[in-house]
């Protein structure tokens, strides 16, 4: 009999669960449309970044919005050993978005960072790996950090 009743109340458990309404934020297809992206830069980096804040636009929307985003770069060392040799750099990438509302011709700025590491390895072709590694990892992360906050945005405006 306790078995039975454990099989029961895990079921009624998963019941009550299932049915407590939480939706992710990021569930519908944004209503945003993304009339112009001009990103400056690095070729690279700024290429990337546009790419990704392009999938969330759609053409449909009455949103309309211009982008501009100024991106930095800068590479810092932060740990050395007991040579003087550096063994590990930090790369912080900055991003500074201005978002404008065409239909409103409000304008809003908003400054995203990152910082990231990555050690010094025995071979020159290992490091330069690394920090590209790096690099590209802290623009996935301000891309995301940038398109949540747009979409965030045009739903509280």
């Amino acid at each position: 009999m306790p078995k039975k009743i454990k099989v029961i109340f895990f079921f009624v458990f998963i019941l009550f669960i299932s049915s407590c309404g939480f939706k992710s934020i990021n569930q519908e297809k944004p209503m945003i449309y993304l009339q112009k992206v001009n990103v400056e830069g690095s070729n690279r980096i700024s290429q990337t970044l546009k790419n990704n804040i392009l999938l969330i636009s759609n053409k449909d929307s009455s949103n309309k919005y211009i982008v501009n985003i100024k991106i930095t770069k800068n590479k810092f060392k932060k740990i050395k050993d007991k040579t003087g040799k550096t063994t590990r750099y930090d790369i912080n990438i900055k991003a500074q978005l201005s978002l404008e509302n065409i239909n409103t011709q409000k304008v809003v700025k908003k400054l995203f960072t990152n910082i990231s590491s990555y050690n010094v390895s025995t071979s020159h072709s290992k490091t330069i790996n690394n920090e590209k590694i790096a690099t590209e990892n802290g623009i996935q992360r301000i891309s995301e950090n940038i398109s949540s906050y747009i979409i965030l945005y045009s739903k509280i405006k």
